[in-house]
């Protein structure tokens, strides 16, 4: 059923409009029309977005019901015909650093400095901090400097170092020892050696002839053969 108008006619009773019997049924009719509508239009609040706390609470017949919307600590909350306001009063009061050798409280009443010590360096270009190791690096500014593993030097050389203790040495070593190149007098140490004759120094002639000439002593031969028989054997 749709609304029905209630004809007035075209001036002040001039009897060509509704009487008042027909008008107020028609006011009636148009009173139930507009309630079934009413009741049965599906009316639902609905919480637009995919994050943050929706305000939209439920329905109750007729009546869209939504949450109150109250201040919290250091806010306030104001509103005016289009608009709910919220202010923060005070911000973030205050929050605890931790450091490995201490700890400070920011409490917004002086600036939170982040500054780099020996090795490192900070820098904030706009919005973005930047903690960045000095091009020095950290084993320049370690006074006792220990590996925890074996370096690898990945083919790079080790320059101007001074006394170097070791174990061992692996590969080949190239420098001098006690300022002698070895590779100078390796000729020296290979295994072709040939010292050649040996001949004894002698200071006579006598020397000479014992050294030089073979004597052969014989046998030594007792009264008794049985006793003893002595072969000195010979001598070169």
């Amino acid at each position: 059923m749709a609304i029905d108008n209630i004809n007035i006619g075209n001036l002040a009773n001039d009897g060509t409009g509704d009487d008042l019997r027909e008008a107020f049924i028609k006011v009636n009719n148009n009173f139930i029309e507009v309630d079934n509508q009413i009741t049965a239009l599906p009316i639902q609040g609905e919480n637009l977005g995919v994050s943050g706390e929706g305000i939209f609470a439920g329905k109750d017949l007729n009546t869209l019901q939504f949450k109150e919307i109250l201040a919290g600590e250091n806010t306030t909350i104001t509103s005016n015909s289009t608009s709910v306001i919220i202010d923060s009063t005070g911000g973030l009061n205050s929050f605890l650093v931790m450091a490995d050798s201490g700890h400070i409280t920011i409490d917004g009443s002086a600036p939170f400095v982040i500054q780099g010590g020996d090795v490192i360096e900070t820098r904030s270009p706009g919005n973005t901090l930047f903690i960045d190791l000095k091009d020095e690096g950290v084993v320049a500014h370690d006074t006792n400097p220990t590996l925890s593993t074996n370096l690898q030097a990945a083919g790079n050389n080790i320059q101007n170092a001074g006394s170097v203790s070791a174990n061992s040495f692996n590969g080949p070593l190239t420098g001098l020892v006690y300022g002698v190149d070895i590779r100078d007098i390796n000729q020296y140490f290979d295994n072709n050696w040939d010292f050649g004759n040996v001949f004894p120094e002698y200071s006579n002639a006598i020397e000479y002839l014992i050294g030089t000439t073979d004597i052969d002593m014989g046998a030594f031969i007792g009264e008794d053969v049985a006793d003893f028989n002595i072969d000195l054997g010979f001598i070169a």
